[in-house]
């Protein structure tokens, strides 16, 4: 008993020694028990956001073929453009009976879409004019990189799609000369163009496979593409029909273009770029945008957390809490918010860093998306950024830290979901804004 009042007076002399150095500051405490030790909630904190330009991501060998665009009032207009190499079917010499009957490129949904899936897609293949071969000193493609193609459309299509409700194919045919000039190859054993791989991307570099400035939508596709030349062969009674497929060749030179247009925007997002690099919160009327794969993050900073450490009879922080609130009307059926969201740390010069674990477990948080669909008002991702705060307030260089919010690493090159968080204490007045909650100990003086 007497060792445990001895501690306790200890302790009471240490703070109250440390408390006569400290300013008295309002920030609307909460005290939630009335005993010498009492736990104080505080939520008032500044959250200062911006938006964040990134410059480039890689897109190769992501298993992922994106087709299609939209317009997005918010972020711009978004296209993206595929790149792939074909391998030829096994050379065998048995088609000198054969006729052409039809060359079809097939590609297979894999349900992920973003945009408007009531209005039909447009999509066109175009041949490569140059094989596609990484730049000197490069071993990935990145989605600002293309490869000349050649002018005539060798086929296209118009596509009404519902991708949530099966996994459905894409069929679109093809130029019939073209078709006829494979079967013609296979037939002469002279001609070699077709008879092994290197052979082939000598002679046919690739496909680009483009849309319009019509496009709504962007779906995703897997990476399992076949070009698929169709024959028939007489039988004994009738035509026998025959396919060979020509697949998918080299993953590492199968990727994704990805332009995004800002010019038609109204806000400071439309001058960001690699010298403009970080709009903030404040001149975005106060809000800040995420979309990775269109070329911007926001960023999250607390530049008056060192302020805690100020506090009357502050001991030490319990547990602190994110909570990142999307701005209410920011997001609807074709804008829908992201199902996971990582928070990576970041230092002064914002490249990604490492994300946030969850304390305990070690896992990866993604938000834990709490989506309120009947008023929008209580919609929120949570994080536990505990460990976290603790760094900021006792690391003097914490001031050029900072968080960012994008999707997780195998969804942020391929996926277009996004969302606009705004600033609490620049929205006072808003209930949808990103705070801060923090929960820290304190022992009174007697």
């Amino acid at each position: 008993m007497r060792l445990r009042q001895f501690l306790l007076f200890s302790l009471l002399i240490s703070i109250y020694i440390t408390a006569c150095e400290k300013v008295d500051i309002q920030y609307g405490t909460q005290y939630l028990d009335n005993q010498y030790t009492q736990i104080v909630k505080v939520d008032t904190f500044t959250t200062d956001i911006s938006t964040v330009f990134v410059d480039s991501f890689q897109t190769s060998a992501s298993g992922i073929t994106l087709l299609g665009g939209y317009t997005d009032s918010a972020f711009g207009r978004i296209d993206t453009k595929s790149y792939f190499e074909l391998t030829p079917p096994p050379y065998t010499k048995s088609y000198d009976s054969a006729r052409f009957d039809s060359l079809r490129l097939i590609l297979r949904l894999n349900k992920n879409y973003y945009g408007d899936t009531t209005k039909p897609l447009h999509l066109e293949v175009n041949r490569l004019s140059q094989q596609i071969n990484f730049p000197e000193n490069q071993y990935a493609f990145y989605n600002t990189q293309s490869f000349s193609v050649f002018p005539k459309v060798i086929g296209s299509g118009d596509f009404l799609l519902n991708p949530t409700f099966y996994s459905d194919t894409i069929s679109i045919k093809m130029d019939d000369a073209l078709g006829r000039e494979f079967l013609s190859k296979l037939k002469n054993a002279s001609d070699q163009d077709l008879q092994n791989d290197n052979n082939f991307l000598y002679y046919f570099n690739g496909l680009r496979i483009s849309s319009n400035s019509d496009a709504k939508m962007i779906i995703n596709c897997t990476d399992n593409i076949t070009m698929r030349l169709s024959f028939s062969r007489p039988g004994s009674d009738t035509l026998e029909k025959h396919h060979i497929d020509f697949t998918l060749g080299n993953k590492q030179h199968h990727f994704n273009a990805v332009k995004t247009d800002r010019s038609n925007l109204k806000t400071p997002l439309q001058k960001i770029d690699h010298f403009n690099n970080i709009i903030s919160g404040a001149s975005m009327g106060n809000r800040a945008f995420s979309q990775y794969t269109s070329g911007v993050m926001a960023r999250i900073k607390f530049p008056s957390i060192k302020e805690l450490l100020k506090l009357p009879n502050y001991v030490k922080i319990l547990t602190a809490k994110l909570k990142v609130v999307p701005m209410r009307g920011s997001y609807d059926t074709h804008y829908f918010l992201p199902p996971s969201l990582s928070l990576c740390s970041t230092d002064i010069t914002n490249n990604v860093g490492s994300p946030l674990v969850a304390g305990g477990t070690g896992e990866t948080q993604n938000g834990n998306l709490y989506l309120d669909n009947t008023y929008n008002d209580n919609t929120v991702y949570t994080y536990d950024v505990s460990n976290y705060i603790k760094n900021l307030v006792t690391n003097p260089q914490s001031n050029n830290y900072g968080l960012l919010l994008l999707p997780p690493t195998a969804a942020s090159t391929t996926e277009f979901s996004r969302i606009i968080i705004g600033n609490k204490n620049l929205l006072p007045e808003n209930k949808n804004t990103t705070k801060l909650e923090i929960y820290y100990l304190t022992i009174q003086p007697q």
